[in-house]
């Protein structure tokens, strides 16, 4: 909030009529053109500084705003982020456990194979079997 600025009146050596009742009220003719034009100069001076403050006002209101919306902005996406780290942790919990999984099944699918080369190489080495079932023993093997 600005500090409010009390003005202390300004001293020109005459009160104008509309500045409200004087002791010995003066006319405006009876000034002189110097202090007529400071005159013109000083209203126009606080006029330029009313404006010059609201403008500053409007401004600063509006940067509050602004303020405003970008720290709900912030919020919203520190809670994105938040909930995307907690589904990524999932995701690598998830792909791991995938992972080993993965290599269990690797290492019982080569244990199975060498034990069908194992039993393969025992049917090869066992000696044939007499009579008709001989060929058929043999094809199996082939399979």
């Amino acid at each position: 909030m600005l500090p409010l600025v009390i003005q202390a009146p300004v001293d020109v050596g005459f009160r104008p009529s509309w500045s409200g009742p004087t002791e010995p009220e003066q006319d405006l003719s009876a000034v002189s053109p110097e202090q007529r034009r400071r005159l013109r100069r000083m209203i126009s001076n606080r006029e330029s500084a009313r404006r010059s403050r609201a403008r500053k006002q409007r401004h600063l209101e509006e940067l509050r705003g602004q303020a405003g919306r970008l720290r709900s902005q912030n919020q919203e996406l520190a809670d994105r982020l938040g909930g995307l780290a907690r589904r990524c942790l999932r995701l690598r919990q998830d792909n791991d456990r995938l992972l080993a999984e993965a290599s269990a099944l690797c290492r019982r699918l080569a244990d199975l194979r060498r034990e069908v080369a194992l039993r393969q190489f025992h049917r090869l080495a066992a000696p044939p079997p007499l009579g008709a079932h001989y060929e058929l023993a043999w094809a199996s093997l082939m399979v």
